[in-house]
């Protein structure tokens, strides 16, 4: 059995072409849910941090 990569097989293109398939509702809506997604991310990164923050080890500076 060899590795080498086989030239004769055709490589697919993409079933979906966002460029030129979706109407400018469909894009409205998908950029309305990554708006969604982004704010949610960043609320749960500060959430995160804060968590973090709070419950950092504290660790005793007298013993060596």
């Amino acid at each position: 059995m060899c590795s080498s990569v086989k030239s004769s097989r055709a490589v697919k293109k993409s079933q979906i072409n966002f460029d030129n398939e979706l109407s400018d509702q469909q894009r409205l809506s998908f950029a309305a849910k990554a708006n969604l997604a982004q704010v949610r991310r960043e609320q749960r990164e500060a959430i995160n941090k804060k968590w973090a923050q709070k419950h950092a080890v504290k660790s005793p500076k007298g013993l060596v």
